[in-house]
């Protein structure tokens, strides 16, 4: 397992340290939310409200822990979630995410909006990921990255079922970040104030969602972040869940259930 510096004592002590490597656009992108962010805050409050109930008196020198995960061994109960535009943040971020996840002895998921493929990221690593699919409304286009993952060997499919309509984000409208990212003044500087995030991105793999490469031949930027949004689809439904199914007879995930019923 790879050692953090000694000078990381906390998970706050890698957000700071992040906001000194990373321009701030793209720090403002991963840490809002969509809309008033008023879920992102009531999220925030509710973890911090959590408390441990302490019990005294009870052996705890054995303690472990190691479970299972979906039959998966793991070194806690913990899994990194899909994160999209992960590559953004950080060179080939989604190579990185998943060789310290699977260091660690956790379970790493990629998804289907990372700036990296399914098999840029397969073909980098030693272990099998789990994968996140976003139904398209091009259903041929959803079947064929569903074998994508059957081939990188995708243990798990995680189908997020939340997502009908795109959140727009407030808080990323002043700054103009988008794909490809405004470039104003501000934004410029930025960047060059970051040498060492600007220059790690120049060895990336790719700029944009390279899932969708194969369906924008030009490669331009632009054009395949539209595509992205063109797709996202409002009309499933429980059958649409019975159709993934047909499909991936593996290990599914379904996230984004919001409600008891």
């Amino acid at each position: 397992m790879r050692k953090a510096p000694h000078s990381i004592a906390s998970i706050e002590d890698l957000r700071r340290r992040a906001h000194a490597r990373v321009p701030k656009p793209f720090m403002d992108y991963m840490e809002a939310g969509s809309f008033q962010q008023i879920t992102l805050r009531e999220n925030r409050r509710d973890l911090d409200s959590i408390r441990f109930r302490e019990r005294v008196m009870f052996d705890v020198s054995n303690r472990k822990l190691e479970t299972t995960m979906l039959g998966e061994k793991v070194s806690m109960p913990v899994a990194i979630g899909p994160t999209g535009m992960c590559g953004a943040i950080w060179s080939n971020g989604e190579i990185l995410s998943c060789r310290a996840a699977h260091d660690f002895g956790i379970p790493f998921s990629l998804s289907t909006n990372a700036l990296l493929s399914i098999e840029d990221v397969a073909s980098a690593v030693d272990k099998p990921f789990w994968f996140q699919l976003y139904l398209e409304k091009d259903r041929g286009f959803s079947k064929e990255l569903l074998e994508r993952a059957k081939k990188a060997g995708c243990p798990a499919l995680i189908l997020t079922m939340d997502l009908h309509v795109e959140g727009t984000r407030y808080y990323n409208i002043s700054p103009k970040l988008g794909v490809p990212p405004k470039l104003t003044p501000a934004t410029i500087w930025s960047i060059v104030s970051h040498p060492s995030w600007a220059f790690a991105m120049l060895h990336s793999k790719r700029w944009s969602f390279g899932n969708y490469a194969d369906k924008v031949k030009s490669g331009n930027v632009k054009e395949m972040a539209e595509l992205v949004k063109s797709q996202l689809d409002s009309s499933f439904d429980v059958k649409t869940l019975e159709w993934v199914r047909s499909l991936w007879p593996g290990k599914l995930i379904v996230k984004g259930i919001l409600d008891v019923e």
